[in-house]
């Protein structure tokens, strides 16, 4: 091999190990490039300014459907308060989606219809709770209250879905009392 076919050679492997390198950080940087359009659009939708709730909803990759998938958390935890969601918790969970939007196939009801199926980790409480702080503040003390009495209501409706004891009245389990309780202190 002559030395101006190896210097050919060693370039055309040098070019394809940067043409490899740029693919993978032009990836890179359009991920980030759509995780921070995401981030903006919930920044926007929310006012939500915290870096690191905004990271870890935009990480979810469901863009401004994010917002609809945690309005929604308080019910999906509520009907998940004794380990087990019945088929009246979710006919109300699911009534409660489609009244903010979320459309079965959607982004938002593709989650939501995992949350339906799977409870969600603990984490999610944390993750709801730093939401609503961050949340709130953005809002008059008149806005956050509609807001936290319209979740609470929306998750109560789910707390009384079963009926109490044997399908009777409208009581709530201790364990749903003690997740409405929790949620609400989200709210303080």
């Amino acid at each position: 091999m002559s030395h101006d076919a190896f210097d050919d050679r060693r370039r055309a492997l040098e070019e394809e190990f940067f043409k490899k390198q740029n693919e993978t950080l032009l990836k890179k940087l359009n991920e980030e490039s759509s995780k921070a359009h995401s981030k903006e659009d919930i920044a926007r939708l929310t006012g939500i300014s915290n870096q690191t709730v905004l990271d870890t909803l935009a990480e979810m990759k469901l863009g401004s459907a994010a917002t609809l998938v945690m309005s929604m958390f308080p019910l999906i935890e509520v009907a998940w308060a004794d380990g087990v969601l019945d088929a009246h918790e979710r006919k109300v969970v699911l009534e409660q989606a489609s009244n903010v939007g979320i459309k079965p196939g959607s982004d938002a009801g593709a989650f939501l219809a995992r949350w339906l199926d799977e409870q969600p980790e603990f984490a999610w409480h944390a993750l709801w709770s730093d939401y609503v702080r961050e949340l709130s503040k953005k809002l008059t003390p008149e806005s956050r209250e509609m807001l936290k009495n319209e979740l609470l209501g929306r998750a109560r409706l789910v707390a009384e879905a079963s009926g109490g004891v044997m399908g009777l009245g409208f009581n709530v389990s201790a364990a749903e009392k003690k997740v409405l309780e929790k949620l609400e202190r989200a709210f303080s």
